[in-house]
């Protein structure tokens, strides 16, 4: 798996890293069930689940950044 690119920078190349990550980690959460490793593959769903999210925030990015606030210090 690459790195994950700055979302500032590479937008399309975050969203796809995103997705590539949430595909991994579910053949993982997979094997995990297969081997009865239920706690270890909550977690990895877990996982998948804050890659997939983050992915389709991408396309949401323009709106966030119109209602959401951030305090800059």
């Amino acid at each position: 798996m690459q790195e994950l690119p700055k979302p500032w920078f590479d937008i399309i190349g975050y969203k796809r890293t995103r997705i590539e990550e949430a595909s991994f980690e579910s053949k993982i959460a997979e094997e995990f069930l297969k081997e009865v490793l239920l706690r270890n593959a909550a977690g990895k769903a877990f996982q998948v689940w804050k890659a997939l999210l983050g992915a389709m925030l991408v396309d949401k990015r323009e709106v966030l950044l119109k209602n959401i606030r951030v305090k800059r210090n």
